[in-house]
């Protein structure tokens, strides 16, 4: 692989579609359960709320990851081009439709990456996967040298 590599993200049409179908099979959940029309609405406008909530959630606030020689991942946020490094916290999954993985920054803020087949291009997604599986360090210097 040739580093740095840069990765555009978008939002994912697959999570999308998830959230919606969860909403519609509570709602009709909520609706075909017999009680009174009060307690449907209210259950319905919780269902609708926590919808938005997750959806809201689900939006990209990193737009570009730099995938670096060293093993690490820097971030750039929204009209950014200037990248903040940070460091990959344990527990990534990484499966061949889903990855998921989470960041802190030098701050101390910690994002939750979620990444779809449809959130970026083909051959990104792969690198990434490659990356986030092997990242090994790169850079250890030769002792047998």
């Amino acid at each position: 692989m040739q580093f740095p590599i840069i990765i555009g993200l978008h939002r994912s049409r697959i999570l999308d579609a998830a959230i919606l179908l969860l909403a519609l099979i509570a709602s009709a959940g909520i609706l075909a359960f017999p009680t009174a029309a009060p307690i449907q609405m209210v259950l319905l406008v919780v269902v609708f709320l926590v919808t938005i909530l997750a959806w809201q959630q689900l939006s990209n606030r990193i737009f570009q990851l730099r995938l670096d020689r060293s093993g690490e991942i820097a971030i750039s946020g929204a009209g950014s081009n200037v990248f903040e490094a940070t460091k990959i916290l344990h527990s990534a999954t990484v499966h061949p439709w889903l990855t998921a993985f989470r960041l802190k920054t030098c701050d101390g803020l910690v994002y939750a990456v979620i990444v779809t087949v449809d959130s970026l291009k083909a051959s990104d997604f792969r690198r990434l996967r490659v990356f986030l599986r092997w990242r090994a360090e790169f850079s250890v210097s030769d002792d047998d040298a």
